[in-house]
């Protein structure tokens, strides 16, 4: 079989786009179970349940990290209740490897954690009054 240049350059490129599409699906796959593992930890942390267990890619663009080099920043909704009888919504932003934030909607107000600081266990605080133990 006899291939010419611009033939065996089709096939480079082709290549080259089948690898990098697959670098992105492995990445997506990577960020998804991230963002599913941080929702189902802060709802378990909040006292509240993450149901339907998914989360669902809202937005995804690119930003530039700290150091200058771009990185995905993905948003993703999830859904969350306070009682069992109710449905609210959730959005979690993931920029590259870091969670940068999770907004929490509710009739009570907006709960934003993280604010563009890596979330951490010790933001998972959230404070309640005695009287209303429970978000609705």
């Amino acid at each position: 079989m006899y291939l010419d240049a611009s033939g065996t350059g089709f096939a480079i490129v082709l290549l080259l786009l089948a690898a990098a599409s697959f670098l992105f699906w492995n990445d997506s796959l990577r960020a998804r179970d991230r963002m599913l593992q941080t929702c189902s930890r802060m709802c378990r942390e909040l006292k509240l349940q993450f149901l339907d267990e998914t989360v669902a890619l809202t937005s995804i663009s690119f930003a530039r990290s700290a150091r200058g080099w771009p990185e995905f920043v993905r948003v993703y909704s999830f859904e969350f209740s306070g009682t069992g009888q109710d449905r609210w919504t959730g959005r979690a932003t993931l920029a590259g490897r870091r969670v940068l934030s999770v907004q929490l909607d509710h009739p009570q107000g907006v709960t934003i954690l993280g604010a563009g600081a890596p979330v951490s266990p010790e933001t998972l605080r959230l404070t309640r009054s005695a009287e209303d133990q429970r978000l609705h």
